[in-house]
């Protein structure tokens, strides 16, 4: 691989002081749901899934809202639902969602009259299945959590957004810790080199606002604890290949150009990964460093993002960790102004 394919350079002194102090748990009933991708290109259908795990037959029924953000054009789709106590709705994005190829979605609750409110009650899911290559995969929403009291409305400055400021919902998270990557299959040349090569994508959410471009700092350590860095900008939300972020995600690289431990990944005898064609190993590191629009600024903006993965034809997901929280984080500023509240 060639210099010109990325940017890099080691960043040792880069990361002293970063903590991984975020309190680990399972997720719990929220009044807002995002979800991190929806597509309906050809060939792929996506599930949404949100349950009402509120059983009480007098004050357990409630309204929801889905909110269809296009990946191309932050343009929305809105769609209303009602759960009865206990009650789960599954649909097919594209069939709910016709006139978008991919995005996010969000769903949170509101009552007639009131607007959204806190009900911190629903749970949900994503699936997302291709009938071309079988890299199926599920994905959990990111979940935040109605801040008033329960039944109450969240829009306390009534600008029509949700704010995750830690006064209508909690807080976005500050940064975010992906615990493993796989080397990535830079080019279909590669794979001499790794027959059980990996194609990731990282999907990418700014909560800055729809027209403010954000840029995203990255710290990327091999397996043997060495870090380099690297940058992404980003407009409304991104799915892209990890490898066209930069060339330090690629096999090639952390194979050839680091100095990675040869014992990682600890295979033993796995038939799977015979004849020495084992992916390389890492983790990565993400936060905000700045998002522009035509008429202000916005110091280390939010973010949301999941990663996506492809392995020999199989797939998965995951979210990342969260480290920190911070309260500048909206869904969704369609403004040029940041949303200060």
């Amino acid at each position: 691989m060639t210099s010109k394919l990325f940017s890099l350079a080691l960043a040792g002194s880069a990361v002293l002081g970063l903590s991984l102090n975020a309190a680990a748990g399972l997720q719990t009933p929220s009044s807002l749901l995002v979800y991190p991708c929806y597509d309906n290109t050809r060939g792929t259908d996506t599930l949404i899934t949100v349950t009402n795990t509120n059983l009480d037959q007098v004050t357990g029924t409630v309204d929801v809202e889905f909110v269809y953000i296009n990946g191309d054009t932050c343009l929305e789709t809105n769609r209303t639902r009602r759960l009865t106590p206990g009650d789960t709705l599954t649909v097919v994005a594209q069939a709910d969602n016709p006139n978008s190829d991919r995005g996010y979605v969000y769903v949170f609750a509101k009552k007639a009259g009131v607007g959204a409110i806190s009900y911190n009650y629903l749970i949900g899911t994503s699936f997302t299945f291709s009938g071309a290559d079988d890299k199926d995969f599920e994905l959990a929403p990111i979940c935040f959590k109605g801040v008033p009291a329960e039944g109450a409305a969240t829009d306390l400055d009534s600008d029509g957004r949700r704010d995750l400021n830690g006064a209508e919902y909690s807080q976005a998270p500050d940064q975010l810790a992906f615990a493993r990557f796989l080397g990535q299959r830079y080019s279909p040349q590669e794979s001499s080199d790794m027959i059980h090569g990996a194609k990731s994508q990282l999907v990418l959410i700014n909560l800055a606002g729809a027209r403010f471009q954000a840029t995203v700092d990255f710290l990327v350590w091999n397996d043997n604890e060495e870090v380099f860095s690297a940058q992404k900008n980003l407009d409304c939300w991104d799915r892209i290949n990890l490898a066209d972020i930069n060339g330090v995600f690629t096999n090639e690289f952390l194979r050839n150009n680091t100095n990675q431990n040869p014992n990682e990944v600890y295979t033993g005898n796995n038939p799977h990964f015979s004849g020495g064609h084992v992916p390389e190993t890492g983790w990565f590191w993400m936060d905000g460093n700045i998002a522009n629009s035509s008429a202000d600024v916005v110091q280390d903006p939010a973010i949301l993002a999941a990663l996506i993965e492809s392995v020999e034809g199989d797939g998965g997901a995951q979210l990342p960790w969260q480290i920190g929280e911070q309260s500048n984080g909206d869904l969704l500023n369609l403004s040029i102004f940041a949303d200060n509240n």
